[in-house]
């Protein structure tokens, strides 16, 4: 499994828009091909959001996560 790489503020902006993606599609009377893709990144946004990794943001070596000597103080 890899490493929380998304910062709290970035966690809580993927949620909210996959719940508002996710709720927009659900309120589709059918579904196009484009509708299910973004019921895939709703998906993906959400799952995100929860567990505070992105595969993506891996691959690119990206991370938005606060790491641990960040926080250390000066001694």
């Amino acid at each position: 499994m890899i490493e929380r790489n998304l910062g709290n503020v970035e966690r809580v902006v993927r949620l909210i828009f996959g719940v508002i993606l996710a709720l927009w599609l659900l309120q589709q009377p059918s579904y196009t091909i484009a509708d299910i893709m973004a019921g895939v990144v709703a998906l993906f946004l959400i799952l995100n959001g929860i567990f505070s990794r992105c595969y993506l943001w891996y691959v690119l070596d990206i991370s938005s996560a606060e790491s641990p000597s960040d926080s250390r103080t000066c001694q």
